[in-house]
């Protein structure tokens, strides 16, 4: 009895949201300014710029990021990972635009 209703939820959940149907009934889905995008798309350089230097087990506790330059986009992102305040790792990291549109790491810095 217990496997007929999860899968009949499951079946629910995917008769309710099939194919396109279901972007297309929540238009708010789609609504995402580029600079969130740009801004998003610079905290995962970021991130994978900081785990490629320092290989660690840690996991990111808080990153910020902050666009300082439109034309091209430049952004800083501020990433402390998890960890006592003593061990804590802490890094600055300089995202830019490239001419092709793409991000690319111009400044890393480790401050802990």
């Amino acid at each position: 009895m217990r496997a007929m209703l999860i899968s009949g939820l499951g079946g629910l959940m995917l008769a309710a949201c099939h194919g396109a149907t279901c972007v297309e009934s929540d238009p708010q889905a789609l609504q995402v300014e580029p600079q969130e995008i740009s801004a998003f798309g610079a905290r995962s350089v970021a991130l994978d710029a900081v785990y490629e230097r320092h290989p660690t087990r840690a996991l990111v506790d808080f990153a910020n990021v902050e666009q300082t330059g439109t034309s091209p986009a430049v952004y800083q992102v501020h990433v402390e990972m998890t960890g006592s305040p003593e061990a804590r790792a802490i890094y600055d990291v300089e995202v830019s635009e490239t001419p092709d549109g793409k991000l690319d790491v111009t400044g890393f810095t480790k401050s802990q």
